[in-house]
């Protein structure tokens, strides 16, 4: 065993056979108590590898932690099975059922659920989010804040997997479920399999996820580790009461919690313990710090957004290149988020993480329009190039083949001949030649705008790059920067250059997500913005058990940071002050502050 081991983690990996719930906070080990556990079953307890089961909530989490124990025991327990949830019960069910069913995945779902929310709220502002929607998917008559109701998003997302004969996640396990709880011979011979399991971040599973779970196991061998302080899922499902439930569930069971907290200096631990304490559901835990004080938390009221922003320009533009990477800007929403790396990219700081999506669809963008302004030119010269033809002519979808154009450079008259030679092209490409015609007329300005939203470019690049909200912002930064030239050519020479500077500057940048991102991760330094009433807690929250979870939401943001903390809030004016997030009353912060 690892002789580094403090004595509650030593506990943990040692603790009997029978069901065993490990409270993990922020930076207790819990990974390295995870990894030695699963030595101590094979070493010391004489457990198969191949009877051991490690479920965890991602992909990327299971082949961590598959790495983490391959390097512990030198690769000798391959056996040891490394799974998600999800392709765990998925491979149950269809061993189980002898069906085959096809799965709708996480990005599918996002995007779907995305799609249907903006065919029903046009209204930008009165959108809920895909995590609201993702909830009414669970409760019997969802309705949203202004009263328009999201039954109609359910019902339209439940008929697509219908008509498609999809299964969601939430289907899955549920079928899942079904069959083990109907079926004692397959039950039996999966607890056969899985004589041992572990559970990472097990205050993520939802109640049905914990029902197969319970139906894996009568309690031998479970262990699950977690943090009720951490629960940050309740849009699927996941609740805080399972940790809490446990050792009612489970007879015989025990508690263990890990006392210290090896990520966070003191003076951090101590004000994230002074925020989660104000939750009454939860397990009273005592966390000490193993770290010394270090800085101060600032807590910090600004004026306005722009003062805010102006504010972590500042700051981020005194750190060094080293400090600038291990520095984080976490933020409520995803909104916020794009916001703030707008105007730093603009601003010449290098923005890391998920920007670097951003940069990739900018390129993208603007090579397309590279391509465009040479067939608008084409249309004037009489020639139009066929390489630049197959790059965008179906950006957006026209349907066309590229059978249209043979030669490397085509006529619009040959163009238009062998069109009317395939069948429902004509129209399409005679369309696309006079937008071209259009285009070639414009100023810079016009020729984006045209582009993008007379000629649905905008809509194709947001369904089809990958990232709506990506390009959304890149389209709208594009966009706003074409007013500043006289000349497309110049435009998109100078655009292509700060891309390629913003590549290379990004890639040691600070890292800007959004809370229920940064989950898992932890820098130097971290900055909190906009922690006012109506972002966090934000404005649909109603019920306690809400304003909780937006607790820990907050709770879980603070102990990403190791050393420096600071907690940003909108003060407004003495005559037009803007309330503070509630949470921050704990350190004083209730009104007005001059900064």
């Amino acid at each position: 065993m690892n002789s580094n081991l403090d004595s509650s983690q030593k506990e943990a990996v040692c603790c009997g056979f029978g069901p065993c719930e490990v409270i993990a906070g922020p930076g207790s080990g819990k990974t390295a108590v995870l990894t030695e556990r699963i030595l101590y079953l094979i070493c010391q307890k004489g457990i198969e590898p191949s009877s051991i089961l490690v479920l965890t909530f991602s992909r990327a989490a299971a082949l961590q932690m598959k790495e983490r124990f391959f390097q512990k025991s030198q690769g000798r327990f391959p056996g040891v099975r490394f799974g998600t949830f999800h392709s765990v019960f998925f491979h149950i069910l269809k061993e189980s059922s002898g069906k085959n069913y096809a799965l709708l995945s996480a990005s599918v779902k996002e995007k779907l659920l995305n799609h249907l929310i903006r065919n029903y709220y046009r209204d930008p502002i009165e959108r809920p989010t895909v995590e609201e929607a993702e909830k009414a998917l669970r409760i019997a008559s969802p309705v949203s804040e202004d009263g328009v109701t999201l039954l109609s998003v359910r019902r339209d997302y439940e008929a697509f997997l219908k008509e498609n004969n999809i299964l969601d996640f939430d289907d899955m396990i549920s079928l899942c479920r079904r069959v083990l709880s109907g079926n004692p011979r397959a039950r039996e011979y999966w607890r056969n399999q899985f004589r041992a399991i572990l559970v990472d971040e097990f205050q993520d599973v939802n109640e049905e996820q914990y029902e197969v779970l319970k139906l894996l196991t009568d309690g031998r061998g479970l262990f699950a580790v977690g943090d009720d302080d951490q629960s940050i899922y309740g849009f699927r499902g996941s609740s805080p009461k399972i940790m809490r439930r446990f050792m009612e569930d489970f007879a015989g069971a025990q508690r263990i919690a890990l006392g210290f907290n090896y990520r966070c200096s003191a003076n951090i631990c101590r004000a994230s313990e002074r925020l989660i304490a104000q939750n009454r559901e939860r397990i009273v835990k005592k966390v000490q710090a193993a770290r010394p004080s270090g800085d101060k938390v600032v807590l910090k009221g600004l004026r306005d957004e722009k003062e805010q922003f102006l504010y972590l320009l500042k700051e981020l533009k005194g750190l060094s290149e080293e400090e600038l990477t291990n520095t984080a800007v976490i933020t409520r929403t995803n909104l916020h988020a794009i916001r703030i790396r707008e105007f730093l990219s603009e601003n010449a700081v290098g923005c890391a993480g998920r920007n670097a999506v951003s940069r990739e669809i900018t390129e993208t963008v603007l090579r397309d329009l590279e391509h465009y302004r040479l067939l608008s030119a084409g249309m004037i010269s009489g020639a139009l190039p066929r390489q630049s033809l197959y790059r965008v002519m179906n950006r957006p979808e026209r349907y066309l083949l590229r059978s249209v154009a043979g030669e490397e450079w085509v006529t619009p008259s040959v163009l238009l001949t062998n069109a009317a030679a395939q069948n429902g092209s004509l129209d399409s490409l005679s369309e696309l030649l006079e937008d071209l015609r259009v285009l070639g007329t414009m100023s810079p300005e016009g020729f984006v705008r045209y582009l993008f939203y007379s000629m649905g470019y905008a809509e194709w690049a947001c369904e089809r790059l990958g990232d709506r909200q990506a390009a959304d912002a890149s389209l709208r930064q594009i966009l706003r920067s074409s007013g500043r030239f006289k000349d497309l050519r110049t435009m998109l020479e100078s655009l292509s250059g700060s891309a390629a500077e913003e590549r290379r500057r990004t890639e040691r940048g600070v890292k800007v997500m959004t809370m229920h991102a940064c989950k898992g991760l932890e820098f130097d330094r971290v900055y909190l913005p906009s922690l006012n009433e109506g972002i966090i807690p934000g404005r649909r929250c109603r019920t306690e058990a809400d304003t909780e979870e937006e607790r820990r939401l907050l709770y879980v943001a603070m102990t990403r940071a190791r050393d420096h903390l600071e907690l940003l809030y909108m003060a407004g004016t003495r005559e037009n002050p803007r309330p503070p997030s509630r949470f921050l009353s704990v350190y004083g912060v209730r009104s007005f502050v001059s900064s």
